[in-house]
């Protein structure tokens, strides 16, 4: 049996040589075949392709080789190859697909900028530690060709060798310097002097060898230092600068004519770390006794510059300080003291406003100027003078209270009282120029407002034929509340082209309602002088006593000495008729006191003041004369010369009037403001 086995797998072998001869021939024919074809196919295509590492990838026609076919990736390359080596890509041309080979290689050597470098002799840096910038598309090794000495103080130059990963070397040339201090330590002048440790490059154990004193600090300069540090002497530097310039304030001089003036004279407060020169940039003029400027440079040891302007004057008198007043007296005196003679002022000086006051003074037969400082040191003298008031009626602080100071002052709430509370706690501060305060606290109480406003000068009246009705001439209203409220006038009845009497309603109400109401009758009469003679007679005496540089206190007295002396009385007078009247008694110069009163009011009329006619109240005759107001109040004003022995009512008071005679000036106060109670002094 086992001789049969070996006789069946001999012909088992045999049978596979005879298929195997059979099919040889047909496979060699197959692979050549297939050896042509790619070699034909080839012919249109380049099979590798190679690109330095970093590049982009390139386009499918960079494998293109000659042919005009168009070629395409099948499997797109990554953007940019990143690994050195050979890459296989698949590309189509011509309908035919076609693997080829892209190579990636690394042939550009590394660069790098060398970093200079200062270490304590306490430190070994790695290669790295000596370059900046590295540039290569693969991995780098960073090795010393050329090692310092690290430890030992002094100036080395390392070589550190670049490598990438195809082999590519650079070497880069980089100074070292092993040191165990800085070079130096700059610092500003005035500054407080350096801790040892701001020389040293590392944590030694450190001593100053050379101590750094002030007077190095206030000297800009290069100071050698020598410290010892861990046992070991080292040198360093110490630099000070000086880059602040100086500072100062400028100061205003006075120095007597024989004094020499120095540029220091007119600073004050020089600061600086450093020692400051002061020299004049404009040379005083020592010749002159007016206020001059003058300009003086600072400079420091840094070179650095400061320009201050001050005030000089050379004068026979020093400056003082005076506390606030109103005594024009008190300045005149010490001026007198300190010139030793007779000082006359240029001009009157009331030293009530606080700040320095240059005062222009003849010592002897000399001009010259002096300094006068004044201060406010007293406190304002506060006082509350209203404590009830109305609600919903916001009032200032300084309706509330009276002040007297000697320089202006200021009145104002310390917190705004609630307008809307019946009673309160209210504080009202008084701060004058210097700058002093004083406090008053009172109880405030707030009342309902139920008073209705006062109309003044509504009465009976009379108006010209077809000319404008003035029907708020000499008419107002106040209200104990608001103060002056609006009027209003319902004249729908009047008919200016008709004589006759017509009624016409006055009204005036308050914020709250409260109304006055009061009907009176205006008679339209035929004027027997016109507008434009009345103007003319009036211009005609005006140009004979006025001028353009008197005031206005100065005009109502020129026109009441006018009408006073020039117009003699005569019993008679047309009352129906003020303008006729006035110009009767100017022209003609004769009437009784209803033309005293119309010349006065035509005149006045003309000027800047306020004017109200009068009626005396009661009594067999009638008299007439004018209330005037100039800004200084109310007060009476009769240019009659008879009667009460010719006394001048000028500007009287009712108490001045009343003086006199009780009846004749008698007259109904409800219709007409308040008369001031203090006796006429002039104005301005």
């Amino acid at each position: 049996m086992e001789q049969r086995g070996e006789q069946h797998n001999k012909g088992r072998m045999t049978l596979w040589k005879q298929m195997l001869m059979i099919l040889l021939p047909v496979f060699s024919v197959l692979l050549a075949g297939t050896f042509v074809f790619l070699c034909v196919s080839y012919l249109t295509v380049k099979p590798i392709v190679t690109v330095e590492l970093g590049n982009a990838s390139p386009e499918a026609e960079a494998f293109a080789n000659g042919d005009e076919r168009e070629i395409v990736y099948l499997r797109a390359p990554e953007p940019l190859y990143r690994e050195i080596g050979n890459h296989w890509l698949t590309v189509r041309s011509g309908g035919i697909t076609r693997l080829v080979l892209l190579c990636v290689k690394d042939r550009t050597a590394p660069a790098a900028e060398p970093v200079e470098t200062t270490v304590s002799t306490k430190e070994a840096p790695t290669p790295d530690k000596l370059v900046k910038n590295l540039q290569d598309q693969s991995i780098l090794k960073l090795t010393y060709v050329r090692k310092p000495a690290y430890g030992t103080v002094g100036d080395y130059e390392a070589i550190v060798r670049l490598e990438d990963a195809g082999g590519n070397a650079t070497d880069v040339y980089v100074p070292v310097h092993v040191r165990i201090t800085v070079d130096a330590v700059t610092v500003e002048a005035g500054d407080p002097a350096p801790d040892v440790s701001a020389f040293l490059i590392d944590a030694y154990d450190a001593e100053l060898l050379d101590p750094i004193t002030p007077l190095m600090l206030s000297v800009p300069g290069t100071y050698p230092i020598r410290i010892r540090a861990d046992g070991v002497e080292a040198k360093t530097t110490l630099i000070v600068r000086d880059t602040i310039a100086p500072t100062a304030s400028p100061k205003t001089a006075v120095v007597k004519p024989d004094a020499v003036v120095s540029p220091y004279d007119l600073v004050s407060e020089i600061q600086d770390a450093t020692a400051v020169t002061a020299t004049f940039v404009t040379d005083p003029d020592l010749a002159s006794r007016e206020p001059q400027t003058v300009t003086v440079k600072l400079v420091d040891l840094g070179g650095n510059e400061t320009v201050v302007t001050s005030n000089l004057l050379i004068s026979h008198l020093s400056p003082f300080v005076f506390e606030a007043t109103k005594d024009t007296k008190a300045v005149l005196e010490i001026l007198t003291e300190q010139a030793g003679g007779a000082v006359t002022l240029s001009e009157p000086f009331v030293p009530n406003e606080p700040g320095l006051h240059l005062l222009h003074v003849r010592v002897g037969d000399e001009d010259n100027i002096a300094i006068i400082d004044v201060q406010d040191t007293v406190a304002p003298v506060l006082s509350v003078n209203v404590q009830e008031w109305y609600l919903n009626a916001s009032e200032p602080a300084a309706f509330f209270a009276s002040v007297k100071d000697v320089t202006e002052t200021t009145v104002s709430f310390e917190t705004e009282p609630d307008w809307t509370v019946g009673e309160q706690q209210v504080t009202i501060l008084a701060v004058d120029a210097g700058g002093n305060t004083t406090r008053e606290t009172f109880s405030l109480r707030l009342i309902p407002d139920t008073e209705p406003p006062i109309l003044y000068g509504v009465r009976d009246r009379y108006c010209y034929l077809n000319e404008t009705v003035a029907y708020f001439l000499e008419v107002s209203a106040e209200d104990n509340c608001d103060g002056a409220v609006e009027v209003q006038v319902d004249a729908s009845h009047v008919d200016a082209t008709k004589v006759g009497v017509y009624p016409v309603t006055y009204r005036a109400a308050d914020r709250t309602g409260n109304e006055t109401v009061v009907t009176v009758q205006m008679t339209v009469v035929a004027a027997k002088v016109s507008e434009e003679d009345a103007e003319a007679a009036a211009q005609k005496i005006l140009k004979q006593i006025l001028t353009d540089d008197m005031s206005l206190a100065q005009q109502i007295e020129a026109i009441y000495n006018y009408v006073f002396r020039n117009i003699h009385y005569v019993a008679t007078s047309n009352k129906t008729d003020w303008r006729s009247e006035a110009v009767r008694g100017l022209t003609t110069g004769k009437g009784d006191c209803f033309t005293y009163y119309a010349a006065a009011r035509l005149l006045l009329e003309h000027t800047d003041a306020q004017i109200l006619s009068v009626e005396r109240k009661g009594g067999s005759t009638r008299h007439y004369w004018l209330l005037v107001n100039i800004g200084t109040g109310w007060y009476h004003y009769d240019a009659c010369n008879a009667g009460t022995g010719k006394k001048r009512c000028f500007m009287w008071t009712n108490a001045q009037k009343d003086a006199v005679s009780t009846r004749f000036w008698r007259y109904e106060e409800s219709l007409y403001p308040p008369v001031a109670t203090q006796p006429y002094r002039g104005g301005k």
